[in-house]
């Protein structure tokens, strides 16, 4: 797990945060879905590889999710400077916006590590799978709000294993939905 999680680091690191964290994160989701699948597997020859493959599509898909938080985040304080003039609904749209965010951020980074499609179909995948799967999407949201709130009062998670710890989790959660949709697909087909 440390491991995984000294990997993460310094691959965002070697790709200066801005252009290595999204590779880097969906790098992390691979390796723990190969060890989920009991797969016996270098760690850093398959986090390298799936960090070179997806390197661009990642950092995309990053950029395209950065942008939208940012939107967002400018949407919150000009809706806080607004205050009482705002009609209600509007904040309600608000915040189901972001739900809709959130939704997609949780699923995006795990389909990626797991299909290949186009980044178009990433999104919208992530957004169909989050909205149909939804107690699982709540399950891992709360999971990864979890650890990140523990890890902030032992910072020393951080460090070695709140990376791993929730591309672990959210890799086993991802792949029991994923083997879910796939067994469906083959018997559609068949």
């Amino acid at each position: 797990m440390a491991w995984l999680n000294f990997l993460w680091i310094w691959f965002s690191l070697m790709g200066l945060v801005v252009v290595g964290v999204f590779p880097a994160t969906t790098a992390a989701i691979g390796v723990a879905r190969k060890w989920i699948q009991k797969e016996e597997v270098s760690a850093f020859q398959i986090f390298k590889e799936i960090y070179k493959r997806e390197f661009v599509k990642a950092n995309i898909i990053g950029g395209i999710l950065t942008g939208i938080g940012t939107l967002l985040f400018l949407n919150y304080h000009a809706l806080l400077q607004l205050g009482n003039q705002i009609p209600v609904f509007v904040v309600f749209a608000y915040y189901f916006v972001v739900f809709l965010y959130g939704i997609v951020a949780i699923w995006i980074f795990p389909i990626l590590s797991h299909y290949q499609t186009t980044i178009m179909q990433y999104f919208k995948h992530a957004f169909i799978i989050g909205i149909v799967k939804m107690p699982t999407t709540i399950m891992i949201g709360l999971s990864i709000f979890a650890i990140l709130f523990i890890s902030l009062e032992l910072p020393s998670m951080l460090l070695f294993c709140t990376v791993s710890l929730i591309a672990c989790l959210v890799a086993f959660l991802a792949l029991r939905v994923f083997e879910n949709l796939d067994e469906q697909n083959a018997a559609a087909n068949y």
